[in-house]
């Protein structure tokens, strides 16, 4: 790969350059964002044949307005992206972030040890209670047991972290 003979790129760097960056800097108005762009040209051309390319100057403002119109597409999808995180935020939708998914499942994760430490009973009563919605007085009922009895369960220890604060 690389430029045939007859287009030498050195010698088309060192003629053209200047004139390259001067078209990205009309354009994109920043110093470092031109220089990165030329160097991408340079490095399309490295990588193209050219063949049959009679006139290489024209094919690499060619390749220099392609990559202008790659980076308005890219920029475009980013400002649209960039809105609709927007109107997430302003109707208090939360994105989910890796941190905070991983914190969600570690939660979960003591959650569920907890409650695979209590016993069988206590832990089917406040199933039933904290996530059912079952009313102390039903449950106590069908464990036919006095009201008061599902209060004290309720108040163990061990049940004591799920209470809201």
């Amino acid at each position: 790969m690389g430029a045939p003979a007859g287009h030498d790129l050195s010698e088309i760097s060192r003629r053209l350059r200047p004139g390259l960056m001067a078209f990205f800097l009309r354009r994109v108005r920043d110093h470092a964002e031109a220089e990165d762009l030329t160097q991408e040209v340079f490095a399309r051309l490295t990588a193209s044949e050219m063949v049959g390319t009679k006139d290489p100057e024209a094919y690499m403002f060619r390749v220099a307005a392609n990559l202008l119109a790659d980076r308005g597409r890219r920029a475009k999808v980013r400002a649209t992206y960039n809105r609709g995180l927007a109107v997430t935020e302003d109707i208090g939708v939360e994105t989910l972030d890796p941190e905070r998914f991983l914190a969600g499942k570690e939660a979960i994760d003591r959650i569920e040890a907890a409650l695979s430490d209590l016993p069988e009973r206590t832990r089917a009563i406040f199933l039933l209670f904290r996530l059912e919605g079952v009313r102390r007085r039903e449950i106590a009922w069908h464990r036919r047991r006095r009201h008061r009895r599902g209060s004290r369960i309720r108040r163990r220890p061990a049940c004591r972290q799920f209470e809201p604060p």
